[in-house]
C-alpha cells in the first residue's frame, strides 16, 4: 500500500502529481490574494482523507526587492482571518470534489511558514 505522496512546488512550477499541483496554484492564489505576494514554495501532500500544505512566505522586504522603492500596500486582507480559511477550504473542495470537514490552519511567524490542514468527507460508497 503506498504512503502519502508529498509534491514540493517552488517558485520554477516543478512538479509531479496533477492534484498536488492544482491545490499549490489554488491555495498558491487565494494567498496572493490575502496576503498580497505569492508564497515562496508550496509543498503538498496527500494521504487518503487528509491534505496537509506547507506555504513557505515570502519575508515583505523580499516580495518588494524588486519594485520601484515603493513600501508594500496596506493589506485590507490578511490571510490569519475567517475569509481566508473559507476561500481555501472552497478551493480544496473544488480541486479534490469532496467536502472538507475540517481545517486547521497553523502559522509559524518567525520561520514564515504556515502548515494548512484540510480534513476531507469519506466518499460515499454505493453498495
Amino acid at each position: 500500500m503506498p504512503g502519502p505522496q508529498a509534491d514540493t512546488f517552488g517558485s520554477d512550477g516543478a512538479g509531479g502529481n496533477a492534484t498536488s499541483e492544482e491545490i499549490a496554484r489554488s491555495l498558491g492564489s487565494v494567498w496572493q490574494r490575502f496576503s498580497g505576494q505569492r508564497p515562496k514554495s508550496t509543498t503538498v501532500e496527500i494521504d487518503k482523507d487528509v491534505i496537509r500544505c506547507v506555504i513557505e512566505e515570502k519575508a515583505p522586504e523580499e516580495a518588494w526587492a524588486d519594485e520601484d522603492g515603493e513600501s508594500p500596500p496596506e493589506a485590507h486582507l490578511s490571510v490569519d482571518s475567517r475569509r481566508y480559511d473559507y476561500d481555501a477550504t472552497a478551493a480544496i473542495a473544488r480541486v479534490t470534489g469532496r467536502r472538507v470537514i475540517a481545517f486547521i490552519p497553523k502559522r509559524n511567524k518567525r520561520t514564515q511558514t504556515s502548515t494548512q490542514t484540510f480534513i476531507l468527507d469519506r466518499p460515499r460508497a454505493r453498495f
